[in-house]
């Protein structure tokens, strides 16, 4: 993934990490590869929203635009009107926007503005007094002087406006391309209130649009042309006083630019809602629970894995713990209830034929536990972190958690025990708890506050076959011994391994 696409959400997280989704969620939820899969977005913009969107855990305003997305599912020269408008904003470039909401460094004072001003007209000033006192070398010599200071005032603002070579020009694109939208009705629905943001705006699209023409005349082979420009732009201070009240006027209405970003971003991301829709095997809108239930999905797939089994289930009163042998689909399971969730919050699109839950839910994971040797930190340490960050959370209830295999990092019978104590204590509040384990006696212990579910595989002509069809009940057996003879293991260790597994069960 392109990391220009992070860049709208890092910068938003900076600020305020409250709603977003911990690193670790991301992680656990492929999430990089999940924004690739459902991106069908027309520009960088629409891009970086969408991401932004998908890491946040909150409820999305695409819900009060259904009719807007079911319109242009019907109208496409509608929806190629926006497309259109939105691929001036498809270079890489456009990434950069963010730069100038994110920048702080660059700031400038009325008393510097007014500096400028007064240095504008000193080159002036002398010309004039050259010629009302051509026998003195006093204007002259202020001529050159005034002349040298201005120069070195535009060549300092020049040098800072190199930092936004590509993020200006991009800025001035936004800004009329928002124009643009809010001119067709249909667009402008999606917010009205923008419509009188992007006039206040104005007069800064009037300064970049000079700003542009500055840039790209430094790039240009007329040096001529080029030369003559700076002369000018150095005896005027007309461009660096341009820079500096841009800049004072990009400060002051950040908020507003930014609403103008989230408009375009956002109708990109009903626009790129009705292009999924159409291109998935099928989906439906999240619907609430019906009474006594917790989550009710029918048909329900992931979206990253090609040709995946769909599943149904359905949740009352308790929990789930799902039992299996490896690569049975445990994992994959737990995963697709949770991708669910998320897309039902933020795209209100769910990959099933039916998906019942509260999405005011939030969502906690822990599944792909690392190590972080920087830290010193082992593989066990850094999972009790993380299951102590769900315990925390859960405290709040109303989360769905989503747990695969912990703790095994260590022994078997303390694994049971605080697994056991973990899994009991969650399930207590009005958490919904998804978790996958190997340990079959966790079933025994948990049936109360557990429904428990499992995968299974059959072994024909030597190979493991697997259905990934969720049932009910508790897996018989496990095959970690079966794998390790289908890979060709010496059959004597094979044997020795079936030999002492009934002592130690």
């Amino acid at each position: 993934m392109e990391k220009g696409i992070k860049a709208y959400h890092s910068y938003l997280s900076f600020g305020d990490a409250k709603e977003a989704l911990s690193e670790t969620v991301c992680e656990d939820l492929n999430l990089d590869d999940l924004c690739e899969q459902l991106d069908y977005t027309s520009s960088c913009v629409g891009r970086q929203y969408l991401y932004h969107i998908l890491c946040t855990d909150k409820i999305s305003d695409v819900t009060a635009h259904e009719q807007f997305i079911e319109q242009l599912q019907t109208d496409y020269l509608l929806r190629n009107k926006l497309v259109n408008a939105l691929q001036k904003l498809n270079k890489p470039d456009a990434y950069s926007i963010v730069d100038i909401l994110a920048e702080k460094e660059h700031t400038y004072s009325r008393g510097y503005l007014l500096l400028l001003q007064i240095c504008r007209w000193l080159p002036a000033v002398s010309l004039i007094l050259m010629f009302q006192i051509p026998s003195s070398p006093v204007p002259l010599l202020f001529l050159l002087v005034s002349y040298i200071f201005n120069g070195y005032l535009h060549f300092k603002q020049k040098n800072i406006l190199s930092c936004y070579y590509f993020s200006v020009p991009q800025l001035y694109k936004l800004l009329k391309t928002a124009d643009y939208l809010s001119a067709v009705p249909s667009f402008l629905s999606v917010n009205v209130k923008i419509e009188n943001t992007i006039r206040n705006l104005k007069e800064l699209v009037r300064k970049l649009g000079s700003f542009r023409l500055g840039i790209a005349l430094e790039s240009d082979s007329a040096m001529i042309v080029y030369l003559l420009t700076e002369l000018i732009n150095i005896f005027t201070l007309y461009s660096t006083i341009n820079i500096v009240t841009s800049f004072r006027f990009i400060q002051k209405e950040k908020e507003e630019i930014e609403q103008v970003f989230c408009y375009v971003g956002f109708l990109d991301l009903l626009c790129s809602i009705s292009f999924l829709r159409e291109q998935i095997p099928y989906y439906c809108k999240p619907s609430d629970n019906k009474s006594g239930e917790r989550l009710y999905a029918d048909s329900i797939y992931h979206p990253l894995i090609r040709g995946c089994v769909s599943n149904s289930v359905s949740l009352s009163d308790k929990s789930m713990l799902i039992t299996g042998s490896n690569m049975s689909g445990k994992t994959s399971f737990i995963r697709t209830v949770a991708i669910n969730l998320l897309t039902a919050k933020t795209l209100n699109t769910c990959f099933a034929k039916d998906f019942r839950i509260d999405i005011n839910r939030h969502l906690y994971s822990v599944i792909h536990t690392e190590d972080n040797l920087l830290e010193g930190k082992s593989y066990f340490f850094k999972e009790v972190e993380n299951v102590k960050a769900a315990l925390d959370k859960g405290k709040k209830g109303n989360y769905l958690l989503v747990f695969d295999e912990l703790f095994k990092g260590t022994n078997t019978v303390e694994r049971i025990a605080i697994n056991s104590a973990v899994f009991s204590d969650l399930a207590k509040t009005d958490n919904l708890v998804l978790a996958s384990t190997h340990d079959l006696e966790l079933t025994a212990l948990l049936h109360s506050q557990y429904d428990l579910y499992h995968f299974s595989e059959t072994i024909a002509d030597d190979k493991l076959q697997f259905d990934y069809k969720l049932k009910k009940g508790v897996a018989q057996e496990g095959n970690a011994i079966r794998i390790l003879e289908l890979c060709g293991y010496p059959s004597e260790l094979v044997q020795s391994a079936k030999n002492i597994l009934p002592s130690i069960q």
